[in-house]
C-alpha cells in the first residue's frame, strides 16, 4: 500500500471498535484499503502533517489486525509494510517540515516525537542548503525571520524539558544540521543542559564541522566560552584549543572575541595551571609560524616543478620536525631535509625515517606499551596524536577507570596516562590503586585541576608524574624524559 497522508483521530475509536468485534477475509481488507486511501485524497488539503502521520500508525493497526490469520486458500496474508519515515518525511515540503516544529511547539508540555523531529530538522535543512558555508550565508534568504523565530522558540522549549532533540542532532545529526543549530539556536540554552556532565555546547564545539567553527566561536561569546565547564572544569575556549583540526580561522575568531586581558582571565574552574593568554599564545604563535613556513616554500620552490594532486592533497608531509628545544623547523617532504627557519644558506641534514629520534622519535619508543585512560574521546585522539608524534607508536585506549583495569591486566603497558576525574565505579585514583595492586607499571595523572583532598590521595600512589590539561606537546615530551 503505497504510504499516504492519513484522516483525523476522531476515526480511530470507530475503527477500534470495529478491529474488536469483526474478523475480516483477504478481499475484505483490500477493499477497506481502497475506501481508506479514497478518503486520504479527499482530506489530504485540509489536515496538517503531523496529524496525518498520527493518523496513518492508527491506520496500519487496524488493518493488520483485522486479517483473518489465513486466507480462504490456506495461505498466509500479511498486509503490505508502509514506506519508512524517513521517506515520508524526504517528500514533505520545507513548508510542511515547518509546521511539524509549529504544531510541536503548539501541542506545549505533551512529550513531541523525537524521532520525527530530528528527521524532519535535517530533511529541511538538507533541500534548503548544500554545504555547511550555505547555511551561513544563506539561511535568511531561505527561512523567513518568523520561522526562525518559531525554531528558535522549538530549541527553547526542547531545552526546557531536557534537550533531547538538541542531543540528537548533535550526537546523530550531520555537519549541516549541526551548523543549522548553531545558527538558529539560542547557544546560552545549549550552555544549560547537559548530558553525562558535559554541556551541550561543549558537545557541539567538539562535533560540528571546522568550517562553521569560526561562527559559533563569535556567536557563543567570551562568556559563554570562558564560563560554561565541563565535568572536568574545562570551559569551552580550552576544548576549542585542544581539538586536532584547529585551524588558523579558529584563531582569528578567538582574536575577534577576546582581548588579551580576556584571555589572561580564563582558567579551568579551580583556578589553577595556566590561563587562557599563555594557552593560546603558544598555539597561535606555533600555528602562525607553520602557515608562514608554508607560505615560504610554495614561494622559493622551483618554477619547473609541477605540482600534483598528490602533492596539494597531502601537505601533512610538508611537517614541523620538533628540535631539542621543542620549535619546529620545515622539512622538504621530497629530500627528508630540514631547514632552518630565516636563513636559507644554512640546512640541516635529518632524514625522516625511524633512526631518526627527532623525527619520529627514539626507535626504542616503538616498543614502548602505553595505555591512555580518558573518558573523553577528544582528549584521549589528542594524546594519542601527540605520542605518536614523539615515536611512540604502540599506544592502547582505554575510556574508563573499569576498563583501564581489564586491559592493564591483559596488555601489561609499561606507562599509563591516566585521567583522575572519570565517572563510573573507579575514578582515574581507584582504577590507578587497583592497577598497582597487580602490576608494577610507572603512572601519570591526567587533570583539569582537583581539590586538595583528590590530590592528596593520588599523591599517596606515589604516581611519576601530573600534566595539567589543556596539555601541550612540550609538558608530555618533559614528563616522559623525567621517566627516564
Amino acid at each position: 500500500m503505497e504510504k499516504q497522508i492519513p484522516e483525523f483521530r476522531e476515526e480511530s475509536k470507530e475503527e477500534n471498535r470495529i478491529s474488536s468485534t469483526v474478523m475480516y477475509s483477504a478481499d475484505d481488507v483490500e477493499q477497506i484499503k481502497k475506501e481508506y486511501d479514497a478518503k486520504l485524497s479527499a482530506l489530504e488539503s485540509r489536515i496538517n502533517v503531523m496529524d496525518k502521520l498520527s493518523a496513518l500508525e492508527s491506520k496500519i493497526q487496524v488493518i493488520e489486525t483485522a486479517v483473518l490469520p489465513k486466507s480462504s486458500a490456506g495461505r498466509h496474508f500479511h498486509a503490505p509494510k508502509p514506506r519508512p519515515l524517513d521517506s515520508s518525511l524526504e517528500s514533505a515540503t520545507p513548508r510542511q517540515l515547518l509546521e511539524l516544529f509549529g504544531a510541536s511547539l503548539k501541542k506545549g508540555p505533551r512529550k513531541p516525537d523525537f524521532r520525527t523531529l530530528t528527521v524532519a530538522w535535517g530533511v529541511l535543512f538538507s533541500s534548503l542548503f548544500l554545504s555547511t558555508m550555505e547555511v551561513q550565508s544563506e539561511l535568511h534568504s531561505k527561512i523567513s525571520p518568523e520561522n526562525q523565530a518559531m525554531l528558535r522558540e522549538f530549541v527553547k522549549a526542547d531545552c526546557a524539558r531536557g534537550g533531547r532533540f538538541v542531543f540528537n542532532v548533535i550526537k546523530k545529526g550531520g555537519h549541516i544540521d549541526r551548523s543549522a543549530l548553531i545558527m538558529i539556536a539560542d547557544l546560552q540554552d545549549l550552555a544549560g543542559i547537559t548530558q553525562d556532565g558535559v554541556p551541550a555546547i561543549h558537545l557541539l564545539t567538539r562535533a560540528c564541522d571546522k568550517n562553521i567553527r569560526p561562527c559559533l566561536i563569535e556567536r557563543a561569546g567570551k562568556q559563554l566560552l570562558s564560563s560554561v565547564f565541563d565535568r572536568d572544569g574545562l570551559p569551552v575556549f580550552f576544548v576549542i584549543l585542544g581539538l586536532a583540526n584547529l585551524s588558523i580561522f579558529d584563531i582569528d575568531a578567538i582574536e575577534r572575541v577576546f582581548s588579551k586581558d580576556d584571555l589572561r582571565e580564563i582558567m579551568v574552574q579551580n583556578r589553577t595551571g595556566r590561563n587562557g593568554l599563555e594557552a593560546f599564545t603558544e598555539i597561535a604563535t606555533r600555528m602562525r609560524e607553520h602557515l608562514n613556513l608554508q607560505h615560504k616554500m610554495f614561494a622559493t620552490s622551483r618554477p619547473e616543478v609541477t605540482a600534483t594532486s598528490e602533492d596539494v592533497c597531502e601537505p601533512s608531509e610538508n611537517i614541523l620536525i620538533p628540535d631539542e628545544n621543542g620549535e619546529g623547523m620545515p622539512v622538504d617532504k621530497k629530500t627528508g631535509c630540514s631547514e632552518e627557519p630565516g636563513d636559507d644558506s644554512k640546512s640541516v641534514v635529518r632524514q625522516k625515517d625511524a633512526s631518526s629520534p627527532t623525527a619520529s622519535g627514539d626507535i626504542r619508543n616503538k616498543n614502548i606499551k602505553i595505555l591512555i585512560v580518558d573518558d573523553i574521546e577528544i582528549i584521549r585522539d589528542l594524546l594519542l596524536q601527540q605520542l605518536n608524534d614523539l615515536g611512540y607508536e604502540n599506544c592502547i585506549l582505554a575510556k574508563s577507570g573499569d576498563e583501564a583495569v581489564k586491559i592493564a591486566e591483559e596488555a601489561r603497558p609499561y606507562l599509563i596516562f591516566m585521567d583522575i576525574t572519570m565517572p563510573g565505579k573507579l575514578d582515574g585514583i581507584a582504577a590507578a590503586r587497583e592497577i598497582k595492586k597487580r602490576l608494577d607499571t610507572r603512572i601519570i595523572f591526567l587533570t583539569g585541576g582537583c581539590n586538595k583532598d583528590t590530590l592528596d590521595q593520588a599523591r599517596d600512589l606515589d604516581p611519576d608524574g601530573y600534566i595539567l590539561k589543556p596539555f601541550s606537546e612540550t609538558k608530555l615530551r618533559v614528563a616522559l624524559k623525567l621517566l627516564n
